[in-house]
């Protein structure tokens, strides 16, 4: 239940993308969109989000996409792990 409400949220780059934050002249102020400032402290570290000098922020559209899959394929590997596992344990106990 918690897993489904945590990805029924929109988060920070997608609400940036939304609001078409996605370059230095199109850069929004995350507060005028409801972005709390520490979700957005990793993704400014990871250099997905880029914050200008008067405080706006906006998305690397290709770092985004680049994190997406990152995050996609751990998900998945951890899928396929946990798959396994449990068709071992099926496997030596039946």
């Amino acid at each position: 239940m918690m897993v489904a409400m945590a990805f029924s949220q929109r988060g920070p780059i997608r609400t940036l993308l939304k609001a078409d934050a996605d370059a230095p002249e199109r850069a929004r102020r995350a507060s005028s969109l409801g972005i709390d400032e520490a979700h957005l402290v990793p993704l400014i570290k990871s250099g997905v989000v880029v914050r200008e000098a008067d405080g706006c922020v906006w998305v690397v559209r290709e770092k985004a996409r680049r994190r997406s899959w990152k995050i996609t394929l751990r998900v998945g590997a951890v899928v396929v792990a946990i798959g396994a596992v449990v068709l071992a344990i099926f496997e030596i106990g039946g």
